[in-house]
């Protein structure tokens, strides 16, 4: 008898134990698990809008009114005078950084960025395969730091991945760098 006593109380202490301890039983963690963040597909018009900061299955971070919703940000970043200002100096770690960068993120498909195959785009594997990558170095004279900043970040073309999940801020600076000493080797 003694020993049903003690496992009822037990019983009764776990069931009203977040009540009187706070986020302490297992019940409050489960409940916690349904109330934190994210998408309810069953709810009425949870698809249409994702929480921010969440990453998506196609590598998209979904950012509050970003520059990523509007479009704008192209005819910004393309005039030099409103463009966006590459606040790392071409130090010798930044460029390391960014060639290693590079090398990681764009050479599959841009190569060296000067090399062209016989259809005029970067002479890579990804391209033979029938990508349409271009040799970067003809293209990036004509942009601005903060274009190809935002371009590494955002993306917008069909092909090209956004690789703002991928990258920092100060690597996607350092890829910058080491186009721009690019440029100067032609």
């Amino acid at each position: 008898m003694k020993r049903k006593v003690i496992i009822i109380a037990g019983l009764l202490l776990l069931l009203v134990s977040p009540s009187i301890f706070g986020k302490s039983s297992i019940l409050v963690f489960v409940i916690d698990m349904y109330d934190q963040r994210n998408i309810k597909p069953q709810q009425l018009g949870s698809m249409l809008k994702f929480p921010i900061h969440s990453v998506s299955t196609d590598g998209r971070v979904y950012e509050p009114r970003s520059k990523q919703t509007s479009p704008d940000w192209f005819a910004k970043e393309m005039n030099a005078a409103t463009a966006t200002q590459n606040p790392n100096p071409p130090t010798p770690e930044s460029l390391a950084n960014g060639e290693l960068k590079y090398k990681t993120y764009c050479a599959v498909c841009h190569f060296d960025g000067k090399t062209m195959n016989d259809m005029g785009t970067a002479k890579s594997k990804v391209n033979e395969k029938g990508m349409i990558a271009p040799a970067m170095m003809i293209m990036t004279p004509g942009f601005t730091d903060g274009y190809i900043f935002h371009k590494i970040k955002y993306a917008s073309g069909a092909v090209m991945p956004p690789l703002g999940y991928a990258t920092t801020a100060k690597e996607r600076w350092d890829i910058v760098n080491y186009i721009r000493k690019m440029e100067k080797q032609k």
